[in-house]
């Protein structure tokens, strides 16, 4: 397609990804989101097993498997710090941002499934461990438990046909109780393998959701699909524009907060104290819409999907007014 086409030949993504690189101060980091070239090597996932497959690299403070911290003890009001308690006593556990860039320091989010093949440098993975203490943690195939889920804020669910297996009745099972006790779950769609659909759709069928059996390329004559309809909701405030590339329409009981051309794309539930987001395309993990879209508000929809899910009185900290 000509949209594949133009990331993977654009010159431009790799001088950014580059840049985002030496800005965030992190060279070497290995991508679960981009193509991993920049060669770092894996680091350990505290007790929660190792670090998966595409080497995402693992924060000192991260990975850890049922200490997440959420006892609500109030400190002395000294300054607030990463320790699970609520220090400055303002109601919110863990809310550091010392950099002011709208992604908390004490973020615990991982990733199912592995990054696509689409798209050229890691930008997305280097703006995320650039701005969160422990970044993010590479799942992988790894085998759902609550113990290892307990560890987690917020998953982002990938290429899940290439984990070489279908869920299990006690993942799936596993996975919705961690939602419905406060976690946020957010599924990408489209990276190439029908098969995808199998397991994304077995996740997503516990709240209700799924993505519909037919890909959107017919209907948006193959090529890219600007998303301009959004809903009013704290997922899309903001959001002008973002492009889609023969993802696939979300369907079920979601509240429907983005459509083209009478596409679903996006849906957003509460479940329990939970929350879910589906997202009917992967274009907004490559580099490309960074970098060739100046005119896609990828960066601040990245940071009110994450704010969205995680929970109301964690690691909550405000989004930058500056963020387009």
């Amino acid at each position: 397609m000509l949209r594949h086409s133009i990331a993977i030949a654009s010159s431009l993504g790799l001088g950014l990804a580059a840049l985002v690189a030496v800005a965030c101060g992190d060279s070497s980091a290995n991508s679960a989101f981009g193509d991993g070239t920049s060669g770092g090597t894996s680091g350990t996932s505290g007790t929660s097993g190792t670090s998966g497959t595409s080497g995402f690299p693992v924060g000192t403070s991260g990975g850890t498997s049922g200490t997440s911290g959420t006892s609500g003890k109030s400190g002395d009001g000294g300054p607030e710090i990463c320790d699970g308690i609520d220090n400055d006593g303002n109601g919110i556990i863990d809310d550091v941002d010392v950099g002011h860039d709208g992604i908390c320091d004490c973020l615990r989010i991982a990733t199912l499934g592995v990054k696509g093949q689409w798209g050229a440098g890691n930008v997305f993975a280097q703006w995320l461990n650039g701005k969160s203490t422990a970044g993010a943690v590479d799942l992988a195939a790894q085998t759902l438990t609550p113990a290892l889920l307990g560890g987690y804020q917020v998953i982002v669910a990938q290429d899940l046909s290439a984990i070489g297996r279908t869920y299990s009745a006690a993942e799936i099972t596993a996975l919705g109780d961690w939602v419905k006790a406060g976690g946020g779950l957010l599924t990408l769609i489209g990276y190439g393998d029908a098969s995808e659909r199998a397991n994304a759709n077995a996740i997503l069928a516990t709240f209700g959701m799924s993505y519909a059996a037919a890909p959107i390329l017919a209907k948006q004559g193959g090529s890219t699909i600007p998303v301009t309809t959004w809903v009013a909701h704290p997922v899309t405030s903001g959001i002008l524009k973002i492009g889609v590339d023969n993802g696939y329409e979300t369907q079920g009981s979601g509240t429907t907060v983005a459509t083209e051309q009478s596409l679903k794309l996006l849906q957003v539930k509460e479940v329990s104290s939970g929350k879910v987001i589906a997202w009917g395309d992967e274009w907004i993990t490559y580099d490309s819409e960074w970098s060739a879209h100046p005119d896609y508000q990828v960066e601040r929809f990245w940071l009110n999907m994450i704010k969205w899910m995680t929970p109301a009185k964690e690691c909550q900290v405000a989004i930058p007014p500056t963020v387009k």
